[in-house]
């Protein structure tokens, strides 16, 4: 399990679940008036919640907090895609231009998870108005960079039952494959020197390209020599795709893109 990312709910750190999408599933009977807390290494905007169950309560609209200030302080341009899980999806936000985002020697330090020891991140926590209903289940919190439909305009043949069949018995959708780009896509920013952390990546939008072609490298090259063609292309327009420019970066780790760091990202970019 990665260390960059954690996750705790009811006291219980619930990280080894949601933190990685094989790793399995997470119940979530939230009720009203308790926390879902998560920290990073660096500040982030965005977080994709995969749903293996669903909150059946729509109303339930959620409320996003970052730890300032020895406080915690309410975050601004709130998007909740999910619904309040009633679906999967993204929930983004920013946090206040008034206001910052610390990070925490010590989880100790901060209120509501004062009794862990979880050491150098920065922190936020999601609450919703109301309980949750039906039987909510969290499979994965994380990063997702594209869905089958946007892989599907670049690969119109990866939507066929056929092939999902052949890739995995009872299989319906590309989501794990999704998921595992998104990290191939990290580890390769990594390696790049561009980020330490998934969380910096801000603008998810710029790796859609990227992560269709990741997407259907890793399905061709499970299906074997018959899609070696593919397989090659798919792999060289990966490449192009991520070496096209650099992402908005956090820089100066405040949680928001100022206009100086935008047009760092643009000057890369042109080069």
């Amino acid at each position: 399990m990665s260390q960059d990312f954690r996750a705790i709910y009811n006291s219980i750190d619930i990280s080894p679940k949601v933190n990685d999408f094989r790793a399995g599933t997470q119940s979530f009977a939230y009720v009203a008036g308790s926390y879902l807390y998560v920290g990073s290494v660096t500040p982030f905007n965005n977080l994709w919640f995969q749903m293996s169950g669903l909150n059946t309560n729509a109303s339930s609209v959620v409320s996003i907090q970052n730890w300032w200030g020895n406080s915690w302080v309410d975050v601004v341009d709130l998007t909740d895609e999910t619904t309040a899980l009633t679906l999967s999806g993204r929930v983004s936000w920013s946090t206040d231009r008034l206001k910052g985002w610390d990070i925490e020697q010590t989880s100790e330090d901060v209120a509501g998870i004062s009794s862990f020891k979880i050491y150098w991140k920065y922190w936020l926590r999601f609450s919703w108005f109301q309980n949750f209903t039906g039987s909510p289940v969290i499979s994965y919190i994380g990063q997702k960079f594209s869905t089958d439909s946007v892989l599907y305009s670049y690969y119109p043949d990866l939507n066929n039952t056929t092939i999902r069949s052949s890739f995995a018995t009872g299989k319906t959708n590309w989501d794990e494959q999704h998921f595992a780009a998104a990290e191939m896509i990290e580890s390769d920013l990594k390696k790049k020197n561009i980020v330490i952390s998934r969380s910096q990546i801000f603008d998810w939008k710029q790796f859609e390209e990227a992560s269709c072609h990741k997407v259907a490298e890793i399905i061709y090259r499970a299906l074997g020599q018959p899609y070696a063609d593919q397989l090659t292309r798919a792999r060289d327009d990966y490449r192009k795709a991520l070496d096209t420019g650099y992402p908005i970066i956090d820089r100066n780790l405040d949680g928001k893109i100022e206009p100086i760091e935008r047009q760092i990202s643009t000057t890369f970019w042109s080069r």
